[in-house]
């Protein structure tokens, strides 16, 4: 693999805007407050966080046990009227499960609280994506989460694994745990997050001293942006010391894919692209694909890029970063499937058969829109989707009501249509969620 892999390392002005022009906003995602087992108000967690520790976002995830819907629609209540679109962010969470069944969630905004036994991991997977809750794996314990078994529904909405956990006098590191549920198929991105209970929210430290937080790639700081982030893994973990020195990833892509995507392609080969900066100097850089780190490069500056050539046909990459002082930083993967069948002309859906959700690809035309129809083999109209432009569909084997349909063949019908013609592409597409 060495020989088809090229380095460069340049040192860069300023931050590199990102492909679709985010901004990094930082959060912690995990805190406490006196309504379970921390300490202090929602409203002094929320304050501290904006005025003191100045970052961008809070999440309150007090122990689902502790609440009851009354203390739940209060947090909520006080978490709307701290959360100035711009300024600061204010989540109203909730810690569901139980340590001695299968661990804990953070499940970002429900509407209520999570009403399941903490002891039925398959229906607190339903539960999150039947009401579509952003939701995290929390300090993960080696055989919690049924040891991180891959389940469908899960993956639609759980998008994040803590990799470092804690402040004061424990700092659990979950790495480990992090491969493991990339290995088993899971769709998620690591964070780095404080589970404050004894205050400092947003500024608590580790016990190396360093502070968690977790970098979020969004277009604006609004509520709905940052969950939609969350929800698509476009987040970084962190460690940071001292607290001005963040780390500034400013892009990671693999063919122009940003973190958190999944690239398809009829290429085998690929091009990565890192720029992160710092204020104090990066140490080693370490590209994992599939798990296992296959190139490194060993840096003495603060600001780098690194452009990276490869071959592969299904998998996924990531980048940990190590600076000098020893802050880490990990980034979510990109995900990369190769199909020689999307240049054949045809409608492919990809990944096939589909099980929580597909890319349905087509021929692109140049200054038009599509639209796709979907239709059973009864011949009944399942799914229909305009878009402006030529781009991918996206279907998740759900009807216009977002009912999972059963599991079968069904028919694609794709319309094209720019300034000349109206072109139609058509295709089959199975469906098996089993």
């Amino acid at each position: 693999m060495k020989q088809l892999i090229t380095k460069v390392i340049l040192s860069l002005i300023g931050i590199i805007k990102l492909g679709l022009c985010y901004q990094i906003y930082w959060a912690n995602l995990h805190s406490h407050t006196a309504l379970s087992d921390g300490q202090g108000t929602p409203s002094e967690a929320f304050l501290y966080a904006r005025d003191t520790a100045q970052i961008d976002i809070l999440a309150i995830t007090d122990h689902t046990h502790y609440l009851n819907q009354a203390t739940y629609q209060y947090l909520r209540a006080v978490a709307d009227s701290f959360t100035e679109d711009g300024r600061f962010i204010a989540i109203a969470g909730q810690e569901f499960g139980s340590l001695s069944a299968f661990g804990h969630f953070s499940m970002f905004e429900a509407e209520s609280l999570c009403p399941v036994s903490t002891y039925d991991l398959e229906r607190t997977y339903q539960w999150i994506a039947n009401y579509q809750v952003p939701t995290q794996f929390n300090h993960p314990q080696a055989g919690n989460f049924d040891d991180l078994l891959f389940n469908r529904n899960g993956d639609r909405y759980v998008s994040a694994i803590e990799v470092v956990n804690g402040s004061g006098n424990y700092t659990p590191y979950y790495e480990e745990q992090y491969l493991k549920a990339l290995n088993q198929g899971w769709h998620i991105g690591p964070v780095a997050n404080q589970d404050n209970h004894r205050r400092r929210w947003g500024n608590a430290t580790t016990t190396q001293g360093q502070i968690p937080l977790t970098g979020i790639w969004s277009d604006t700081l609004t509520k709905q942006a940052i969950l939609d982030a969350i929800n698509h893994s476009r987040i970084y973990a962190c460690e940071i010391k001292p607290a001005n020195d963040k780390i500034l990833l400013t892009e990671f892509s693999v063919n122009d894919k940003i973190m958190g995507d999944i690239c398809y392609t009829t290429d085998k080969n690929v091009t990565i692209k890192l720029t992160v900066e710092a204020i104090n100097k990066f140490a080693k850089i370490l590209l994992y694909k599939n798990g296992i780190i296959t190139d490194s490069i060993t840096a003495d500056t603060n600001q780098l890029q690194w452009i990276v050539q490869d071959t592969i046909t299904n998998g996924y990459y990531f980048i940990k970063g190590i600076q000098q002082d020893g802050d880490r930083f990990w980034t979510t993967p990109i995900w990369v499937n190769y199909n020689p069948a999307l240049s054949s002309g045809t409608v492919v859906a990809w990944p096939h058969p589909i099980k929580n959700r597909s890319v349905i690809k087509f021929p692109r035309e140049v200054n038009g829109g599509s639209e796709m129809f979907i239709y059973n083999l009864e011949g009944k109209l399942v799914y229909q989707e305009q878009k402006d432009y030529n781009q991918e569909h996206y279907w998740d084997g759900t009807d216009q009501n977002g009912k999972v349909l059963d599991d079968g063949i069904y028919l694609v019908v794709i319309k094209v249509n720019n300034a000349q013609q109206q072109k139609i592409y058509k295709g089959k597409i199975a469906l098996l969620r089993q």
